[in-house]
């Protein structure tokens, strides 16, 4: 009986897990017709009409995120590529060329029932748990979706990497910005450079003074990052962004290897179908800014 129990057992954990790996793959294809090049209008197209990949610098570019246990998608205005990205494709910097990927992520985090179980182990101990696992075994905090998000990017870098793209920059908003920021932190050698617009990983202001546990949620994540081998990073940020301003944002704006930028005092305002001031880098208004500031193309032209 013990040996028909323990052989059960086995048999469904295997199944369990082919599932769950099922399932990832499953989203990732949902997603992946969204995937790839993009010219100035967002219209795709494919990498044999790239001839010179030494030549290219290649921005890719990933968007933020829902909830942890819901899909992101790439179909939603905030999930597009940001119009300042796409001004810059065929753009000349120095002897290379611009050209720009836009990578939908695809991944689902912990689900509802685990983010509560994660908050009430928090609320009972004072301090965010490790120890918590999903019915794997794997230890919940491993499940954000933060981290399955770094994953899928830099998978993409390797690949575009082995196909021989030389000059890589990661660019992304929201969580998108948090884990470029992240792997250029992990990976210098890899990745040239990280445009971020309004980096933001763990729920808004409020959320983080109402809820304790997602302010240690972001130190967690914070401490993932090699922040003494950043260099080569443009970040912006503003002071009426309800998911990160200047001031939250201080462990990188502190560093002298990043060019932090307050767009405050831009004259661009926040838009509802952006998700209002933290989307203010998706709109035109942005564009237009960084045509007269050219802070973008300063900035690679100070890299390449």
């Amino acid at each position: 009986m013990k040996t028909f129990l323990g052989a059960l057992f086995l048999f469904l954990l295997i199944f369990t897990n082919c599932y769950a790996d099922k399932k990832f793959d499953k989203d990732l294809k949902k997603v992946s017709k969204l995937n790839g090049f993009v010219d100035s209008k967002g219209t795709i197209y494919s990498i044999e009409q790239i001839s010179n990949k030494e030549n290219t610098i290649l921005i890719l570019y990933n968007h933020g995120s829902d909830y942890g246990w819901v899909l992101d998608k790439c179909s939603k205005p905030w999930n597009k590529t940001p119009p300042v990205l796409l001004g810059l494709h065929d753009k000349k910097i120095n002897n290379f060329q611009v050209k720009i990927y836009h990578l939908c992520s695809g991944v689902r985090g912990w689900t509802e029932d685990e983010k509560v179980r994660m908050w009430k182990a928090h609320e009972e101990f004072g301090k965010l748990s490790l120890t918590l696992t999903d019915n794997h075994g794997t230890p919940l905090i491993q499940r954000q979706k933060q981290l399955f998000k770094q994953k899928i990017i830099k998978e993409k870098v390797d690949g575009l990497t082995e196909q021989g793209f030389e000059n890589i920059v990661l660019a992304g908003h929201s969580a998108g910005a948090w884990a470029s920021i992240t792997l250029k932190s992990k990976f210098p050698k890899k990745i040239d450079g990280v445009i971020a617009l309004n980096p933001a990983v763990a729920g808004t202001l409020k959320n983080r003074k109402e809820w304790p546990w997602w302010e240690d949620i972001k130190s967690y994540l914070i401490n993932l990052m090699e922040l003494s081998d950043l260099t080569n990073e443009l970040v912006y940020s503003h002071n009426k962004d309800k998911f990160e301003i200047p001031e939250t944002l201080f462990f990188l704006s502190n560093l002298s290897s990043v060019k932090f930028i307050d767009l405050s005092t831009s004259g661009c305002k926040g838009e509802k179908k952006f998700n209002g001031y933290h989307g203010i880098t998706l709109t035109e208004c942005f564009a237009k800014y960084e045509e007269t500031n050219k802070n973008i193309i300063q900035y690679l032209e100070s890299i390449f």
